[in-house]
């Protein structure tokens, strides 16, 4: 199997408009997993009822999100999720 490459079915982005959006937005990962550490804690796993999200930020545009969470004492977790809610 090629680096990177997972077997099985693979999920694909639907088109808007397609029907199939909310399909895809609800369907569950059928290669995820549930980890646990020896000390029987989760590992890298968001909390019960979100989801992980994992993005590109440039190292200038990370840096000032940085710093303007820790200005309004909370996480860069809160200040995206706030904005992306502000956008929808």
């Amino acid at each position: 199997m090629a680096k990177g490459k997972k077997s099985g079915s693979i999920l694909r982005k639907p088109e808007l408009g397609s029907g199939a959006v909310l399909q895809f937005a609800q369907a569950k990962s059928k290669t995820g997993s549930l980890k646990v550490t020896d000390s029987g804690k989760r590992s890298f796993l968001a909390p019960e009822g979100d989801k992980r999200l994992t993005i590109n930020l440039r190292n200038d545009v990370h840096k000032r999100l940085r710093i303007v969470a820790v200005e309004r004492d909370t996480t860069i977790g809160e200040i995206i999720e706030d904005l992306v809610a502000k956008h929808l």
